[in-house]
C-alpha cells in the first residue's frame, strides 16, 4: 500500500512539473509573437526605417518600352547620376490617389525644359505638363492637378507616364527619357482605418508594407519638405529609397520645380 501511495505522489509531482513547463512555454510564445496591426492600432515605424514590399503580382511586371526612343539621351551632365524615376526597378508603382505625384531625380544638365505625359491604357494622352529646369538639380515631384480638365485615375486601371528632359527642342533624338506604369488600387477598410489613426511616419510604413509605392513616397516627401532638418525623416527617406535600389539618390535634395503656363 505504501508503495502504491509513493508511486501516486511521484506521478502527481511529475504532472505538476509538466504543467508548469507547459505554462512557461505558452507565456514565452505570447511574449515573442510579432506585433499585430489592428485597425485601431497602426504599426510603429519599423527599426531602420520603412521598407517597400512590392505585391507579388507586380514583381513579374516588365518595364514599359517605347520603340525608336532611347531610354537615356545625350544631355551633358556634371553628375554621375543620370535622369532617374523614383520607382521600383520594374518601373511599376501603385497608388490609391485620384491625382498622384511622381518623383524623379534630375541631374544638373544644359537642358532648360522637360515634359511629363500621362496616358491611359489605350494610349490616349490624358495629361501633359511642361516644366522649366534651368540650373536645377535634385529630386523633383510632378503632381497631376485635381481639376475638371483632368480625369481622375480609375481603380483597377494601369496608366503609363513619360518624363522627358528636352536637350534640344529642335532635335528631340537627344532627349533623356524615363517611362513607367502606375496602377490605381483601392485600400481595404481596415487599412484605411489604420491610416486615419497614423502620423506621417506610420502612414509611410503602412503604404510601403502594403505595396503602395507612390503614396509611401509622396507622404514621406511631404514630411521632409515640412521638416527638412528632421533627421528621422531623413533616415526614413534613405531606407525607403534603398529598399528599391535607389540608395545613391537618397542624399540628393528635394527641390521645387516650376510648371510652365
Amino acid at each position: 500500500m505504501k508503495t502504491i501511495t509513493k508511486f501516486l505522489i511521484n506521478l502527481t509531482s511529475v504532472g505538476s512539473i509538466v504543467l508548469i513547463a507547459t505554462l512557461n512555454i505558452s507565456q514565452f510564445a505570447v511574449v515573442g509573437q510579432p506585433r499585430i496591426n489592428t485597425p485601431d492600432r497602426p504599426p510603429n515605424p519599423i527599426p531602420g526605417g520603412p521598407r517597400f514590399i512590392q505585391p507579388r503580382e507586380d514583381i513579374d511586371e516588365r518595364p514599359p518600352t517605347q520603340p525608336g526612343r532611347p531610354v537615356r539621351g545625350g544631355c551633358a551632365s556634371i553628375s554621375q547620376l543620370g535622369l532617374t524615376a523614383l520607382v521600383p526597378t520594374n518601373k511599376m508603382g501603385r497608388t490609391v490617389s485620384d491625382y498622384p505625384t511622381f518623383f524623379f531625380y534630375l541631374p544638373q544638365t544644359e537642358a532648360k525644359s522637360a515634359e511629363f505625359i500621362l496616358k491611359d491604357q489605350s494610349g490616349k494622352q490624358i495629361y501633359k505638363q511642361n516644366l522649366t529646369i534651368s540650373n536645377l538639380s535634385g529630386v523633383i515631384g510632378v503632381s497631376i492637378p485635381d481639376n475638371e480638365n483632368v480625369p481622375p485615375l480609375e481603380v483597377g486601371k494601369t496608366y503609363t507616364w513619360n518624363f522627358t528632359v528636352i536637350c534640344d527642342s529642335l532635335d528631340r533624338s537627344a532627349d533623356q527619357l524615363e517611362i513607367g506604369n502606375v496602377r490605381r488600387v483601392e485600400l481595404s477598410a481596415d487599412i484605411r482605418r489604420q491610416l486615419d489613426a497614423a502620423d506621417p511616419r506610420q502612414k509611410t510604413v503602412i503604404y510601403a508594407e502594403n505595396g503602395i509605392w507612390q503614396d509611401a513616397l509622396s507622404t514621406l516627401a511631404a514630411a521632409r519638405r515640412d521638416q527638412p532638418n528632421d533627421t528621422t525623416f531623413k533616415a526614413d527617406w534613405e531606407s525607403l529609397l534603398d529598399s528599391v535600389k535607389l540608395g545613391e539618390i537618397a542624399k540628393e535634395p528635394i527641390v521645387e520645380i516650376e510648371a510652365q503656363p
